[in-house]
């Protein structure tokens, strides 16, 4: 075990290190070696009680309980001997590492940030800050954390400018706080860097749009069809686009049904078609029709105030006056938890 050898050729050379706690870790460092690391563990536990400013007793043990498995309580271990020496990489390091098993993501960068600023050149640490941000980052859009998100994606964009992956993290958040503009120089930003990914494509369209350049939007999805024929969420992205432009005459409404009905082919899990061919069926006083597709389109997972709304439309007109008001109540919570 070379990482509790180290700590034992350490402490050798501290000569106010209590002998018995020192004896212990020898003891620990052949149980290691018998293949026995429960009795290992015990013998360090009683030498961190004897030497308790010393962090090295505590790493071994955080060590001994990793290689284990045990990711709790080699979490705890490390994080007790970090507070015993703040400033140790490989202390910082291994507490990252663990940190971002156990999915605690705020931790872990926290300690990779300040590990980096003490060895810049560090080159695992600095892959490992990248994929945890981006790692918290898909966790903070889950939970719809919106800000909290755009101040990660910001400062990891300025870390990491030429990763395309950071620019999407930094679009998506921009767009979600409805920064329109800026989201749009982030999917360009990362189209740039890659320009293989669809996601960066459909993301360029979806901020041009939100940002009113309904033009440079169509182009945008267009071309994207081109090079991703198969690829839902472009067909998708420009459905909706298309429904825009349909409500003011730009657009033929069949062409944005189309797209949308090409989208639910190719991947028939989608909601947001479903939702907007409702939304057609609706205005065609087909209210069955329309809930068939917004009942669809809640099974696959849409659950936002647009949905309610169009529900309860949809459910009066069939004279259903107690559902139409259960999606009501509905809709006013959802659009209150919507607003940033």
């Amino acid at each position: 075990m070379p990482r509790l050898a180290l700590a034992l050729a350490v402490l050798s050379a501290a000569a106010q290190e209590p002998p018995e706690a020192m004896a212990l870790a020898r003891q620990a460092y052949e149980s290691v070696r018998a293949g026995n690391p429960e009795d290992a563990a015990a013998k360090l536990r009683e030498a961190a009680k004897l030497a308790p400013a010393n962090p090295l007793y505590r790493s071994a043990l955080g060590g001994i309980f990793k290689r284990q498995g045990k990711l709790v309580a080699a979490d705890i271990e490390f994080k007790e001997a970090l507070k015993l020496d703040p400033a140790n990489p490989a202390l910082l390091l291994e507490s990252a590492v663990i940190g971002a098993d156990l999915r605690q993501f705020e931790a872990a960068r926290a300690s990779l940030v300040k590990l980096v600023a003490l060895q810049p050149e560090h080159v695992a640490a600095r892959d490992l800050l990248e994929t945890v941000s981006l790692d918290w980052g898909a966790e903070l859009a889950g939970l719809r954390r919106y800000r909290i998100g755009l101040q990660l994606a910001q400062d990891t964009a300025k870390r990491y400018p030429k990763s395309a992956r950071v620019h999407l993290m930094l679009g998506l958040f921009e767009s979600r706080n409805q920064q329109n503009l800026a989201a749009v120089a982030a999917y360009q930003k990362a189209l740039a860097l890659d320009p293989s990914s669809a996601d960066a494509s459909v993301g360029l369209g979806i901020a041009q749009s939100s940002a009113g350049l309904i033009t440079e939007a169509r182009a945008t999805f267009e071309a994207g069809l081109r090079k991703f024929p198969q690829d839902p969420a472009h067909h998708q992205a420009y459905g909706v686009l298309l429904v825009k432009m349909a409500e003011s005459g730009a657009a033929p409404e069949a062409k944005a049904r189309e797209a949308l009905e090409t989208a639910l082919r190719l991947d028939p899990a989608l909601p947001e078609p479903h939702y907007q061919l409702g939304n057609f069926a609706l205005a065609a006083d087909r209210a069955a029709d329309a809930i068939a597709h917004l009942e669809a389109s809640a099974k696959n997972g849409l659950d936002d105030s647009r949905i309610h709304w169009a529900m309860s439309r949809a459910l009066r007109r069939l004279g259903k006056s107690e559902e139409a008001a259960r999606h009501l109540v509905l809709f006013q919570a959802r659009k209150k938890a919507e607003q940033p």
